[in-house]
């Protein structure tokens, strides 16, 4: 499972949400002009207005408007935003005025995640998942954020639920993958990467990711047939992204373990380019140089590998992390 773990990168774009996810996070009904109140309150933090916003806000509560639905609104407005320290303050004031508001749970979470407070994330995620098991916009978030915490047998119920969400339903699945991967159960990982990969659903990111990560799991062994599988793969993640260093390296990496070394250079050469900092590509090159009785290049390459290490996830072998890790 060494193989396997990595530090879930990326996390500065986990709020990217498909526009079908975002269209479900409504805003609960106010009581007058709701949509002029959005619309102005828009265009004041866009302009950074903050001091006219909350003046606006007090206003309305203090003539009578539902002080947890205005909290809700100005939260959400600042979580469109991402202001997310503004929006978790409010949304955290709507839920002391009216627990009960599984969307406010959801864009709570979703703040605290941004944040970088995953416990925090985890304990609203989950509570918009139980006021709302129906909702399974809210299951894929709670099961995801287990994913990203480690909880990955507590996160599967969440992400089956999640799966009947035609808008993320391929996320579901890779997040299932990698849930079932860090388990060690690779066969269900490799059939639910397949099932992404085939979804027509499937964002060219999204593609591109199962690519890479099936890829991962068909090289951990030495069968020549899934060898030739990962190979595919790798080649295939390539053409959706051809500056991806994972993409050449699992390519490279594959040609290797077939015995092609002259083909495996290039590949690994252009993943070492690609990625200075990445020692995995030098040690498969050190080792291609020392077969090929290249002993200086390899002793180059040797150097290179002693800059690594000592330094985090930088240790052995380990590869790309077979994860989807953020909702697209």
């Amino acid at each position: 499972m060494n193989r396997l773990k990595s530090s879930v990168p990326k996390l500065a774009v986990l709020l990217a949400l498909p526009a079908a996810v975002l269209a479900q996070i409504g805003d609960p009904p106010v009581q007058r002009n709701a949509e002029a109140f959005r619309a102005e309150l828009d265009a004041l933090i866009a302009r950074q207005q903050y001091a006219r916003v909350e003046q606006m806000v007090s206003q309305r509560v203090a003539s009578g408007d539902d002080p947890a639905a205005t909290y809700f609104q100005i939260g959400k407005v600042y979580f469109d935003h991402e202001e997310w320290q503004r929006s978790a303050a409010f949304l955290e004031k709507s839920l002391k005025s009216r627990g009960m508001n599984d969307e406010a749970h959801q864009l709570l979470g979703l703040d605290w995640r941004a944040l970088h407070q995953p416990n925090d994330a985890e304990s609203e995620l989950l509570e918009a998942a139980r006021e709302n098991p129906s909702n399974g916009v809210n299951a894929y978030f709670a099961g995801h954020q287990l994913v990203l915490n480690g909880k990955f047998e507590a996160a599967l119920p969440y992400l089956y639920r999640a799966l009947d969400a035609k808008s993320l339903h391929s996320q579901a699945l890779q997040a299932l993958a990698l849930a079932q991967a860090r388990l060690g159960n690779y066969g269900l990982a490799e059939s639910y990467y397949r099932k992404a990969i085939d979804s027509a659903q499937t964002s060219d990111d999204g593609h591109y990711s199962a690519l890479v990560n099936l890829s991962i799991l068909l090289l951990l062994g030495h069968d020549p047939a899934r060898l030739e599988e990962g190979l595919s793969c790798a080649q295939r993640a390539e053409m959706l992204q051809p500056d991806s260093p994972d993409a050449h390296f699992l390519a490279g990496k594959a040609l290797f373990k077939l015995g092609r070394l002259r083909e495996a250079y290039p590949e690994l050469a252009r993943a070492a380019k690609l990625n200075p900092e990445d020692s995995k590509p030098h040690f498969l090159l050190a080792r291609i140089y020392d077969q090929l009785g290249q002993h200086d290049r390899a002793r180059k390459e040797r150097k290179n590998i002693a800059r690594f290490r000592g330094r985090p996830g930088q240790a052995g072998m380990a590869t790309v992390d077979p994860v989807p890790v953020t909702p697209e």
